[in-house]
């Protein structure tokens, strides 16, 4: 292969990473939405299906990792030199779109790491909540009961289950 045939691989690749990250950012957006809903299931298939899409995001980040690296083999390049340095060298009349696509996948990047973070935010909050009201209601009650000899003791009133609707 030629640079030429590399350099458009690389363009079709930056271009559906770019759909997978905005299609895995939708995806997480419905997630949050169900989280807050309290639909645990379509929840559980919004998981599934950011699972295959991170599969996916996996899949392309190491075909597109594979034809940098076939390019710099192409070009004898060795340096260390970053994807904009070296597209701007070695492709000057595709290195405007190419570098745009590549910064336009580092923000894509950024709004999912966002999101994520969000979404964890929130659920840590509700995590902790739920534990200092669980604390308040019971204050004594903090792993396994003793009686005053020291040994396991059951306890008297049937466990405390909480509700998926809480």
């Amino acid at each position: 292969m030629n640079l030429e045939e590399y350099t458009l691989k690389l363009e079709n690749c930056l271009k559906r990473q770019l759909e997978a990250f905005k299609d895995f950012y939708t995806a997480e957006e419905n997630l949050k939405q169900q989280i807050a809903l309290k639909n645990w299931a379509e929840l559980n298939n919004e998981i599934i299906y950011l699972q295959q899409q991170a599969e996916e995001i996996d899949k392309i980040e190491i075909e597109r990792n594979n034809i940098y690296n076939a390019m710099k083999f192409c070009c004898n390049d060795n340096s260390s030199s970053d994807f904009y340095a070296f597209i701007s060298k070695y492709c000057p009349e595709k290195s405007v779109y190419l570098n745009s696509l590549y910064r336009d996948l580092k923000v894509s990047v950024v709004k999912v790491k966002a999101l994520t973070m969000r979404i964890d935010a929130y659920l840590s909050t509700i995590t902790s909540t739920i534990a200092k009201v669980f604390e308040e209601a019971f204050p004594m009650r903090k792993g396994t009961i003793y009686d005053n000899k020291g040994a396991n003791k059951v306890a008297i009133a049937p466990p405390f289950l909480l509700d998926q609707q809480l």
